[in-house]
């Protein structure tokens, strides 16, 4: 009976320890997404932009009324995408996933420069992003930005 006990006792520790692996294995595949957006935001390309959101991906900006579908995504940044030199920082605070579904949470930091005008916008704030993975393939299923009274400027590298 006693090593039954210490057989079980053993498999489970296996099996917590595995779970901790995995959880840690798809938390840094999605880690390794959280970048793209500002990525593709920076260079211009809209595009690019939208293959990281799903058909029906939704997307709150604070300030904006909420967007619905890829369609009504791409509407709102085609105005907006490319029209600026942008800067970004982000600081990720949390990242969680598991084998389909994951979110980033994280505080970032705006600084964009209207090419024509010259005009400077700052935003700073928190996001959440919700991703969810099919086909192997990890897209943003909701996209939340918003204010938040402990992100503030300058950013912790000096963006200001």
């Amino acid at each position: 009976m006693s090593t039954k006990i210490k057989n079980l006792s053993s498999l489970a520790f296996f099996y917590m320890v595995l779970a901790g692996c995995l959880d840690q294995k798809y938390s840094q595949a999605l880690e390794s997404e959280g970048g793209k957006w500002a990525s593709f935001y920076k260079a211009g390309d809209l595009d690019g932009l939208m293959t990281l959101y799903t058909e029906n991906a939704v997307v709150a900006l604070h300030g904006q009324p909420a967007l619905y579908g890829k369609d009504a995504i791409r509407t709102y940044f085609k105005s907006r995408i490319g029209k600026s030199d942008v800067t970004f920082e982000l600081d990720y605070e949390v990242r969680e996933s598991d084998k389909t579904i994951g979110y980033i949470i994280s505080k970032y930091w705006l600084i964009a420069k209207n090419k024509d005008s010259g005009a400077i916008y700052r935003d700073a704030g928190r996001s959440l992003l919700v991703y969810r993975k099919k086909n192997n393939v990890w897209k943003i299923a909701a996209d939340i930005d918003q204010s938040s009274p402990d992100v503030s400027w300058p950013s912790p590298s000096g963006l200001n």
